[in-house]
């Protein structure tokens, strides 16, 4: 009641004629304070927009309004069904007034009075007055406030309806408001989930597996009872080629139930929302999920996990039977997760896989900080990327930082200064912190093996690198500190590993005639147990070995080395392939790792073309004739080495023609899973077939390179080629002394190059001519240089190239009549001459046929 000196001064000096009555002015007065609470109501519901605090107070202002002992909030799901209740007062069953049809309102004096409205044997109290308004948010029904009473003669008067009416108008804005809010907050909150998952992923150390890290957030985000997430059965077929999921990760009830259970792609609802890559929500499932579909009707949501056409995977969240059915803003929000989700994978297992894939391919710092800066300036789609080195001796000996570049080339010098300044500030800075203050551009500073490295990202577009931008650029790069680190640990160690490979490996310096080449399969030391030698023995023949020792990498070259020295030792003390064979048999039985070892072994004679060979194991090694013709080394051979002692072995003589090219190898070479080794070396001698013209580098080149798997060879690899003849190679003064010498050595290797005799005496005097002008011209200005003559037998010609390391005579106008026919003399006998003259000397290339 108010305080009586705010009352009319007629109220407090009596009354007058005509004036109204105590009654009224009681009425007045109420109405006066009814509407000062309706205000004060109506400003504390909109007060706080927490909505559940919103909806309390919405309960409680009614009830204080009315005066009821009882009060409620029912509040309606799209389909009309109460779904949950807010109570206010005295504990009440409003549950049981929730199928009232109260239409615009409904307000009844006594319930007992109408029992068609409702059982009041439902009731937990004997409930006597009821007042009920709807409440209408945007159009649609939210629910219905209900206020009761029971005590005697107590009714809900005109004004007291009224004020509830107001109420219910003012609350529905507030409500609004209060839901917007929750939206913007359950948005904010399902964001920094898809933040964390990212940060969790890309950090390469999630507290669990990324799987389980998603369920798990989306279980506790949607205030769910379950959560399953449901990936291929066979993750790498292509999308249209999947035809099962499986679940992989479940949170919530019944989990160990759910936890892989499979389901088709056709006929299921999880399968369709992978097919569409659309979420829905749902409250049945096609095809049944034990443990999953079989627990009760409730709502749920089905969303895809699709990057780029390729399905990751399917999350299904369910409610609880009496929660809130999921509507169309929930679903926005959870699919935004769902994409942020599915980019982490795609991230962690993508971006993360890129740049690992450069570092680990990587042979050098240098290479590993090229193919990074690539990779960075490919996932940003960049204009520039710039891999700064400042090395720790930089400031005290003002050395120039290294600049990597990938995109537009540039140097530290040709930079902008206030880059430079930037860079700079930044080597000094707190490491693995990204600045990205101007738009357009981003930077990191990381450790170096060397010193600091700055890694500077231009965009191609002028945009703010956004936070998921500074998050991905902090994990990657550092994995790329460390996996420079590692890489800088390997050089090292490959170093090492190298000079012992090379100095166990074989010769460094060949014989004329032959070629080879290493390739070893075991990254990063780039060492194996595959091994060739040459060995020039005492009576003038030479030695041709090719082996394989069981295993890869340093245990494996570490018996290489041994096996190949007792193999080399053997052959010197007697050069016999048969007796070195089984020489090394005796030793392998006795060395730990050298059971099994394969290896063939050839003594060759230059000058005849003869070959004494015998193989352990070892693939067969193969000539190809000048014409095309291939055989194949197939006999004397036995078993591997150390299996079985005094095993003989057997040694057969083969002798090569001119032109032929004799090839040794390793299975490395020829040899691929679910392949017949028999194919592998019919590849191979289809591809020596078709270059068997080429110079011998070249055909090496050729067979490796063609030879080689896509992903690269996965086994050791030895070749070791080999052309009869052998080149002929001489050098010697430029002085006319040695003429006749080079004549007579000539003679000798075109004879036994079955070069035609008329043709010998042509390709003499050509020759002649040419090493003579080298004499005479090359050198008339100083003292005498040299003078190289290489004789090389090709399919069906010999090549000749004479070099000297002068200059020549510029040719006269006036032509001597006794002198300057040389040249012409050359083009007259050979079948091709070219002459070149450069700063280095002069060389001369002659071409004649064999016959």
């Amino acid at each position: 009641m108010a305080d009586d000196r705010n009352l009319p001064a007629f109220r407090r000096h009596g009354r007058q004629e005509g004036d109204r009555t105590d009654a009224e002015f009681d009425e007045l007065i109420a109405a006066r304070n009814q509407m000062d609470h309706l205000v004060r109501a109506i400003v504390a519901i909109g007060s706080d927009l927490d909505f559940s605090v919103t909806l309390e107070r919405i309960v409680t202002a009614a009830r204080e309004l009315s005066g009821a002992r009882y009060g409620g909030l029912g509040i309606r799901a799209a389909g009309g069904n109460l779904v949950s209740f807010v109570e206010s007062g005295d504990e009440f069953d409003v549950a049981a007034l929730a199928g009232l049809p109260i239409d615009g309102g409904l307000r009844i004096d006594d319930l007992r009075d109408h029992p068609e409205i409702t059982d009041l044997q439902a009731l937990n109290r004997p409930i006597r007055a009821l007042l009920a308004i709807p409440v209408t948010v945007r159009g649609a029904d939210f629910g219905s406030l209900y206020l009761a009473d029971d005590r005697p003669g107590r009714v809900f008067s005109d004004a007291q309806e009224s004020a509830v009416r107001a109420l219910a108008t003012a609350a529905a804005a507030a409500i609004d408001n209060a839901r917007l809010f929750e939206r913007e907050r359950e948005a904010a909150r399902w964001t920094k989930a898809s933040r964390e998952i990212t940060t969790a992923l890309l950090s390469g150390d999630p507290q669990t597996g990324p799987l389980q890290l998603i369920v798990n957030r989306a279980l506790e985000l949607a205030g769910a009872e379950q959560a399953i997430l449901l990936v291929p059965l066979e993750p790498d077929v292509p999308a249209e080629d999947v035809d099962t999921l499986i679940v992989a990760a479940t949170a919530g009830r019944y989990s160990s139930e759910v936890i892989g259970r499979q389901v088709p792609m056709a006929g299921s609802t999880t399968g369709g929302v992978a097919r569409r890559g659309l979420p829905m929500i749902t409250d049945s499932f096609q095809y049944p999920i034990e443990g999953f579909t079989d627990v009760g009707e409730r709502s749920a949501i089905v969303m895809p996990l699709i990057v780029d056409d390729a399905v990751l995977g399917v999350i299904a969240v369910a409610r609880r039977p009496n929660q809130p059915a999921f509507d169309e803003d929930y679903l926005e929000l959870v699919s935004d997760f769902a994409r942020h989700a599915s980019i982490a994978l795609a991230l962690a297992a993508g971006r993360e896989h890129a740049l690992n894939r450069q570092l680990a391919q990587a042979d050098s710092v240098s290479e590993a900080m090229a193919g990074a800066a690539e990779e960075l300036r490919r996932l940003w789609r960049a204009r520039r990327v710039l891999a700064v080195t400042f090395p720790t001796r930089s400031e005290a000996a003002d050395v120039e930082p290294v600049v990597v570049s990938a995109g537009e080339h540039t140097t530290w010098r040709e930079l902008p200064d206030g880059i430079r300044q930037i860079l700079l500030s930044m080597r000094r800075g707190d490491l693995l912190t990204p600045n990205a203050a101007e738009p357009g551009t981003a930077g990191i500073a990381v450790q170096h093996p060397e010193g600091i490295l700055v890694v500077w990202i231009e965009l191609a577009e002028h945009r703010s690198f956004t936070l998921e931008d500074q998050t991905l650029l902090t994990v990657l790069a550092g994995r790329l500190s460390a996996g420079l680190q590692r890489v800088h640990q390997v050089d090292q160690q490959r170093e090492t590993a190298l000079a012992l490979q090379h100095a166990i490996l074989g010769p460094a310096h060949l014989p004329p005639g032959f070629t080879v080449r290493y390739q070893a399969a075991s990254r990063p030391l780039q060492v194996g147990g595959d091994w060739y030698d040459v060995v020039d023995l005492d009576d003038g023949r030479i030695a041709l070995i090719v082996g394989d020792c069981v295993g890869h990498g340093l245990a494996a070259a570490t018996v290489m080395g041994q096996v190949r020295s007792a193999c080399r030792a053997l052959l010197l003390e007697n050069p016999s392939p048969g007796a070195a064979l089984s020489g090394m048999d005796r030793f392998a039985a006795r060395l730990p790792g050298a059971q099994c070892t394969t290896a063939v072994v050839m003594v060759l004679d230059p000058a005849s073309g003869e070959i004494a060979y015998s193989s352990a194991g070892h693939p067969p090694p193969l000539v190809v004739h000048a014409d095309g013709e291939v055989e194949t080394f197939d006999d004397a051979h036995t078993i591997a080495l150390g299996l079985r002692l005094n095993w003989a072995r057997p040694e057969t003589r083969r002798t090569l023609e001119v032109g032929s090219t004799l090839v040794l190898y390793t299975d490395g070479l020829v040899e691929r899973r679910r392949i017949p080794l028999e194919e592998g070396i019919s590849r191979a001698t289809d591809v020596v077939v078709e270059h068997r013209a080429a110079p011998l580098d070249d055909l090496a080149n050729a067979i490796m390179s063609e030879l080689a798997p896509s992903v690269g060879y996965q086994d050791d690899v030895a070749l070791l080629l080999y052309r009869h003849p052998a080149p002929l190679e001489l050098t010697f003064p430029a002085h006319a002394d040695h003429l006749a010498p080079t004549r007579t050595a000539l003679r000798r290797w075109l004879s036994g190059a079955k070069v035609e005799q008329g043709r010998v005496m042509e390709v003499l005097v050509a020759a002649g001519e040419a090493v003579a002008n080298a004499i005479e011209h090359g050198h008339r200005h100083g003292p005498p240089g040299t003078v190289r003559l290489r004789a090389t037998a090709l399919v069906d010609l010999v090549e000749l190239i004479i070099t000297d390391s002068g200059s020549w005579k510029p040719p006269s106008a006036i032509p001597d009549t006794y002198r300057g026919r040389g040249i012409g003399i050359m083009r007259g006998l050979m079948q091709d001459v070219t002459i070149a003259h450069d700063s280095d000397g002069t060389t001369i290339h002659l071409y004649a046929r064999i016959s």
